[in-house]
């Protein structure tokens, strides 16, 4: 029995009509956490919501900065996207008279269920890392392990097509990277009993300006049969994605593996369970 899931995953950036155009995909790297390809719905991940108690620079500051460090530990976080599943993470801030900022950080599900509540006195960029991690082991508990056993399939990553430029090519190898990241074995040539990801992108100019980008990523097992497909898609700068997916490919690849693996697990669990 085939079992088709489909993952809808949008960012919807409005276009202002005389405005700046927004560039959700600066080569600017540090820029590239403020719009991410956002949450896959198979995954819980986390809405980071801005910090409250601080001015609004400390505050945006702070956003960004637990968002990269989870994203860095693995957990699809964003500042901007969330799904029904999504934990939420608001956190508040005081100054204190040694200079600290004090960060009450609290991590709820979306029913106001509190999952984990922590208070750091930060002074350092070792400190914040510090406090972060844990935040992340709420997120995802033994991130860190390195005694877990990695899943027991591997993946092939079939050649990526529709994109312009560089794309199929930058996003073919970033998935792959995305997926030996997650621990997931990457095989050349798809055994019997293996899986196969392949990525088709499409790009459409809006009428209001801007490119709206889709990236669908189709999971089959190793015979060809479809289990089901993980769509992202973002709107990006007219011919922003042109020629060069360096930037962005990486980011796009990372926050689309953990509904792939999603796919294979519950694949499996019907399987062994029929």
């Amino acid at each position: 029995m085939i079992v088709r899931l489909l993952f809808l995953l949008f960012a919807l950036v409005v276009l202002a009509g005389c405005g700046q155009l927004p560039q959700p995909f600066s080569k600017d790297e540090a820029n590239l956490a403020k719009a991410p390809f956002l949450i896959a719905p198979a995954t819980e991940g986390v809405l980071v919501w801005p910090m409250v108690g601080v001015p609004d620079d400390t505050a945006e500051l702070i956003t960004e900065m637990t968002v990269d460090a989870l994203q860095k530990r693995g957990v699809a976080a964003s500042s901007n996207a969330s799904n029904r599943s999504s934990l939420m993470l608001s956190t508040s801030g005081e100054r204190q008279a040694d200079g600290a900022l004090k960060i009450i950080w609290t991590l709820s599900r979306p029913n106001g269920e509190i999952v984990g509540t922590r208070v750091d006195a930060i002074a350092s960029d070792t400190r914040f890392e510090q406090a972060v991690t844990q935040v992340a082991r709420w997120i995802v508990p033994n991130a860190r392990r390195t005694d877990i056993e990695p899943p027991p399939f591997s993946v092939t990553v079939y050649e990526v097509g529709g994109a312009p430029g560089n794309g199929n090519d930058m996003l073919r190898r970033a998935m792959a990277f995305a997926l030996k990241r997650a621990d997931v074995a990457v095989a050349d040539f798809p055994p019997p009993d293996g899986f196969v990801v392949q990525g088709y992108v499409s790009i459409e100019p809006k009428e209001l300006g801007g490119d709206l980008v889709k990236i669908s990523w189709t999971v089959m097992d190793g015979i060809g049969r479809e289990l089901g497909t993980i769509d992202q898609s973002n709107t990006v700068a007219s011919g922003a994605l042109d020629t060069d997916w360096g930037p962005v490919a990486s980011p796009i690849a990372k926050a689309a593996v953990p509904g792939i693996v999603t796919l294979i697990e519950r694949h499996l669990e019907l399987i062994s369970s029929q």
